[in-house]
């Protein structure tokens, strides 16, 4: 159970939630840089089986019961499997196109859920502002789709970037359900269940895929590889889940527009890959139709806290 959760953010809060939002940047740029030596699937297996023990250790230390309750084990091997899915689909798209065109599209998603939201979560529905921020967005992606990566960092680009955008609403699809989920069961409880049901699909796949191994395992995909696992499905899971025992999600979720700024910035740092004219207008398009829709939520989530608060509108 979450703690009741503050209308406003303080500085630790939004300074934690800056990093998670570059943790997240660099993540897509990792796992490029992971396949060198990977196959996709087998990165996929690898990552969430050496991340899985730390989201162990963790519901432990907070004392949360993960062996699934009565009735939460179907619902939580649905989930275990779309998240397969969706990791495997992840992998295979950032593999065929580029870093910085892969961070556009993969980061879109919050654009997808609050379209599917509007059609499957009761009461929530699309205002003016918001439609206007998913036309940017969805401008943004249209525009990244005509963009021409560079051939030395994309094996297949039209591919790959069709595939990101596929994901985007897989995950958007995911997250939802996940909502839905944790209103009766634990979110750590959650996440646990939702890696552990993933690993035997990650492995058995990957297995019919072919050779584990594509390249040599040299220090920059092992020191990749060890940040997008330990890192990404460890330590940045971590940090939100403390962020969320006092902060409202509506207003953390702000946090989600500069992720994909991150990953073109940590693509140029890493690749030296020069975005095009399409993608500069395309994460712009994106970042801002997020901004757009998030600070409409994060004004919602204010106006909720101060109704359920009595003299905190008095306070503000």
């Amino acid at each position: 159970m979450l703690a009741d959760t503050s209308p406003k953010l303080g500085r630790g809060a939004i300074a934690m939630a800056a990093l998670l939002s570059a943790m997240w940047g660099l993540n897509i740029v990792g796992i490029k840089v992971s396949l060198a030596a990977f196959t996709p699937i087998w990165n996929a297996f690898w990552r969430m089986l050496l991340g899985w023990p730390v989201v162990w250790i963790w519901a432990r230390a907070g004392g949360v019961q993960l062996r699934p309750r009565l009735g939460e084990t179907k619902p939580l091997l649905v989930l275990g499997v779309i998240f397969a899915i969706q990791i495997v689909m992840l992998n295979v798209s950032v593999g065929w196109t580029s870093a910085a065109f892969a961070s556009v599209l993969l980061n879109a998603a919050p654009v997808f859920i609050n379209v599917i939201a509007h059609f499957v979560v009761p009461g929530d529905r699309l205002s003016s502002r918001r439609i206007l921020g998913l036309a940017l967005a969805f401008g943004g992606v249209a525009f990244t789709l005509l963009g021409k990566p560079d051939s030395s960092l994309a094996a297949r680009p039209s591919w790959g970037n069709m595939l990101g955008v596929v994901t985007a609403a897989v995950i958007a699809g995911r997250m939802i359900y996940t909502q839905r989920l944790v209103q009766f069961i634990d979110p750590v409880r959650t996440v646990f269940w939702q890696v552990g049901f993933s690993l035997p699909v990650f492995l058995v796949c990957a297995v019919l895929w072919g050779p584990m191994m594509v390249g040599p395992l040299t220090l920059g995909p092992l020191l990749a590889w060890l940040y997008c696992s330990l890192g990404v499905v460890g330590l940045a899971f971590l940090l939100w889940i403390r962020l969320l025992k006092t902060n409202s999600p509506a207003l953390l979720s702000v946090f989600v527009f500069p992720t994909p700024i991150f990953g073109i910035l940590f693509s140029a740092l890493i690749y030296g890959e020069r975005p095009p004219v399409e993608l500069i207008v395309g994460v712009l398009g994106v970042a801002s139709g997020i901004l757009l829709v998030t600070l409409e939520r994060r004004g919602e989530a204010v106006e909720t806290a101060m109704r359920a608060t009595p003299g905190l509108r008095r306070a503000a």
